[in-house]
C-alpha cells in the first residue's frame, strides 16, 4: 500500500489532486506556509479547536478574531471587517457548512486567499461544492468522520502548487520508528473496540483514577510567555502541535496506510447512519437553528445548544458518553490567558499595528497587550454564549443519547444571545 494509492482514491472523489498527509494539521500547516507570509493577518472563527490556532501561530500567521454567528458557530460574513487581512481560514464548525461561497466572494473582491479546512466536514456539501474545495486550498481528515486518529489530506486545484506542496511535505515528514506506526495503527482499533463492547464508561474512569488522562476541562492549558516565544518556530511550537496525537508529522508506514485506507470505507458505510441520527437530533428542543432550519447533512458532530452544559457533560460522562469537541472559551478570551503582555516576549514576526496608523508598527518600547496583539473579535457576547452552551452530540449514539438527555431532564438555555457589541 503506497500513498499514492489513497491519493488517487481520494482525488477521484474530489474531482482534483491531493496529497496524503500523516494529520489535517500538518496539510492545514503545509497550506499556511505555502500561501501567506509570517505576520499575515488571517481571519479564524474564536470556535474553533486551539490546534487551528497553534498551527497559524506555528506558520508565524496573526490570528484575527472573527464575528460568529449564534445560529452555528461559523463565521458571520455581514460583520467581517476585511481591512488588512491576508486571508481567511474557514472551518464548517462539527460540519456544519459555513456561508463558504459568500466568504470566496469576498476573498475574490478584496484579493485574499482562503483556505478551507474541512476536517470537520468531510461529507458535507456547502453552497452546491463539497467543502474543503472552495479554497485555494482544501484540508480533510480522517481522524473525524474516519475515527482512525490520524491521517488525512491536502488538496489544491492548481497542480503547481501541489507539486510545491508535495516538496515540502517530504521536508517536513519524519520517521516513524516500529513502535510508533504499531502504536498509531492498535489505538483506532483498540478504541473501536470499547466502544463496540460498551467499555466506554468504565474504561474512562479507570483512565482518571490512573491519572492517565493527561489535561482537563474543553482547552489545553498552556501559558503566555511559552506559546507566544515559540510563534514562527515550527519545531518550539511542536508541544502544542502534538495535542492528542504525538505522530502528527510521521511518515506512515504500509500497515498505516491500510488502516487509513480502511476508515476511508467506513465513512462511506455510516453515511446512511449518520444521516438517520442528525435527523433525529435536529429534531430535538436542543438543536441549533443553523441545523434545523438546513437540510440534513451527514455531519460531524450535531450542535445542541443546552442550559448548565458543563453539568450536561459531567451527567453523560457517567453513563459512560463522552461528547467530546468542546471548545470552550473562545479563542479570544483563551488567547487573552496565553499570550504576553511583555513586547519583549513576542514574536518578532507579528509586528503590533500602531492604533494611528495600521500600516505602521509602533515602537518596541510602547507597552503591549494581549488584546493587542490578537484583539478580541467584534461579537464577544455571541461567542461566549455559543462556546458555552453548545454540546456537540455524535449522530451516531443519537439513538442512546437523546433519552438519555431526556431522563436527565436537559433544557435549552434560558436566555438567547446577546444582542452583541462591537
Amino acid at each position: 500500500m503506497r500513498a499514492t494509492e489513497l491519493e488517487a482514491r481520494m482525488g477521484e472523489r474530489l474531482g482534483q489532486g491531493c496529497l496524503h498527509v500523516p494529520s489535517a494539521r500538518f496539510g492545514l500547516l503545509l497550506a499556511l506556509r505555502h500561501w501567506f507570509r509570517p505576520g499575515d493577518r488571517v481571519l479564524i472563527a474564536p470556535t474553533n479547536c486551539e490546534t487551528v490556532l497553534f498551527v497559524a501561530l506555528a506558520a508565524g500567521l496573526t490570528p484575527v478574531m472573527a464575528p460568529v454567528s449564534a445560529r452555528d458557530g461559523n463565521i458571520d460574513v455581514d460583520r467581517v471587517d476585511w481591512s488588512g487581512l491576508a486571508g481567511v481560514l474557514t472551518t464548517h464548525l462539527y460540519g456544519v457548512p459555513d456561508r463558504v461561497a459568500r466568504l470566496r466572494a469576498a476573498c475574490d473582491r478584496h484579493g485574499l486567499v482562503l483556505v478551507d479546512d474541512a476536517a470537520h466536514a468531510f461529507q458535507t456539501e456547502a453552497d452546491g461544492r463539497p467543502a474543503g474545495l472552495w479554497g485555494e486550498a482544501g484540508v480533510f481528515s480522517l481522524a473525524k468522520h474516519g475515527r482512525a486518529m490520524s491521517g488525512g489530506f491536502l488538496t489544491a486545484a492548481d497542480p503547481a502548487a501541489l507539486r510545491e506542496l508535495a516538496a515540502a511535505r517530504e521536508e517536513l515528514l519524519l520517521p516513524g520508528p516500529a513502535r510508533a506506526q504499531v502504536s498509531a495503527v492498535l489505538r483506532p482499533l483498540l478504541r473501536e473496540a470499547v466502544y463496540r463492547t460498551g467499555l466506554v464508561r468504565p474504561v474512562w474512569h479507570a483512565l482518571k483514577r490512573l491519572g492517565l488522562m493527561t489535561w482537563t476541562g474543553h482547552r489545553y492549558p498552556t501559558t503566555a510567555g511559552e506559546v507566544a516565544k515559540a510563534a514562527g518556530d515550527l519545531d518550539a511550537m511542536d508541544p502544542w502541535l502534538r495535542i492528542d496525537l504525538d505522530d502528527w508529522r510521521m511518515r506512515p508506514g504500509r500497515a498505516l496506510l491500510r488502516l487509513h485506507r480502511s476508515r476511508i470505507r467506513a465513512i462511506g458505510r455510516e453515511r446512511e447512519r449518520r444521516l438517520a441520527g442528525v435527523a433525529a437530533l435536529r429534531a430535538t428542543p436542543w438543536a441549533a437553528p443553523g441545523v434545523t432550519d438546513a437540510p440534513v447533512r451527514p455531519l460531524l458532530r450535531v450542535p445542541l445548544l443546552v442550559a448548565d452544559r458543563d453539568r450536561v457533560v459531567a451527567a453523560l460522562e457517567s453513563h459512560g458518553v463522552v461528547p467530546g469537541f468542546v471548545y470552550d472559551p473562545p479563542l479570544d478570551d483563551y488567547l487573552t490567558t496565553i499570550l504576553p503582555a511583555d513586547p519583549l516576549d513576542a514574536h518578532p514576526s507579528i509586528p503590533p499595528a500602531d492604533p494611528l496608523d495600521g500600516d505602521r508598527p509602533i515602537p518596541t518600547a510602547d507597552r503591549l497587550d494581549a488584546d493587542r496583539l490578537f484583539p478580541t473579535g467584534p461579537t464577544p457576547g455571541v461567542a461566549r454564549w455559543w462556546t458555552g452552551h453548545v454540546l456537540p452530540a455524535d449522530p451516531l449514539d443519537a439513538g442512546r443519547l437523546i433519552p438519555l438527555l431526556e431522563r436527565l431532564g436537559v433544557r435549552p438555555p434560558l436566555e438567547g444571545p446577546p444582542p452583541d457589541d462591537e
